[in-house]
């Protein structure tokens, strides 16, 4: 019975960080999404308009001006492999203590009770727990 009590309130938390995780990536998916389509407006419309000023200010043939954008990309592109690169040589951290380990256990069980207690209910999670007391108790 404290089993099935103990595996009714773990399944119950899974199934609500799952849907939780989903609905938060999914978010975040759009969000992103929408982001990149406007950011590549926005880019088409820059290139468009610097390639004009780059002609009708300045004075460049097409072909200098698209040279001009060009060259600018490629180092804007070989900018950002620099810093991605330079970014991914950072040395991994160390792995955390065992006391460390330890608190940060107590400190997911206390954010799972938590969880179940909004979920559940304070009494009926009550209610469990004597239950599997008694039931506990009994088995000795």
């Amino acid at each position: 019975m404290l089993r099935s009590a103990l595996a009714l309130l773990s399944s119950l938390q899974i199934g609500l960080r799952f849907k939780e995780s989903v609905q938060r990536s999914l978010r975040q998916a759009v969000v992103i999404a929408i982001a990149v389509i406007v950011l590549i407006g926005a880019a088409a419309f820059g290139l468009l308009a610097a390639y004009q000023a780059l002609m009708g200010v300045y004075g460049f043939t097409p072909a200098a001006a698209a040279g001009i954008i060009a060259a600018a990309l490629a180092l804007v592109g070989v900018l950002i492999l620099a810093t991605l690169l330079l970014l991914a040589r950072r040395p991994k951290q160390q792995a955390p203590s065992m006391l460390a380990a330890t608190g940060e256990g107590v400190g997911l069980l206390d954010q799972g009770v938590g969880k179940a207690m909004q979920q559940v209910g304070p009494v009926t999670l009550l209610a469990i727990a004597f239950v599997a007391g008694i039931l506990a108790s009994r088995r000795r």
